[in-house]
């Protein structure tokens, strides 16, 4: 069952498979985290070459409560999806499974 709108807090919640591989690179130790965000980023960049630059001022940057808000580089890549398309969070959800279901 998914949880209804009210109950969501984060922008991806509302996906199920996403929220399940951000909440697998959260517990991804930091030095293969930044290779999996490298990686994001060249798809996000492949995709839409200006995607975190044209929302970069709509992320939020007040207090700093999430596991990616601590890390700048992290904060920009996961904020950055919020604003992706469903084809890049397909892409993105596969990539993430590629290399976090070895893990599991």
């Amino acid at each position: 069952m998914v949880p209804s709108m009210s109950k969501l807090k984060r922008w991806y919640d509302k996906d199920p498979e996403l929220k399940k591989w951000i909440e697998k690179l959260k517990h991804t130790d930091e030095e293969k985290r930044n290779i999996i965000l490298d990686g994001i980023k060249r798809l996000d960049s492949n995709f839409d070459s200006e995607l975190i630059d044209r929302h970069v001022m709509e992320f939020p940057m007040e207090m700093k409560r999430r596991w990616y808000d601590q890390n700048p580089y992290c904060w920009l890549i996961i904020n950055g999806l919020k604003y992706a398309n469903e084809p890049l969070l397909k892409k993105v959800i596969v990539y993430l499974q590629k290399e976090l279901s070895h893990s599991l």
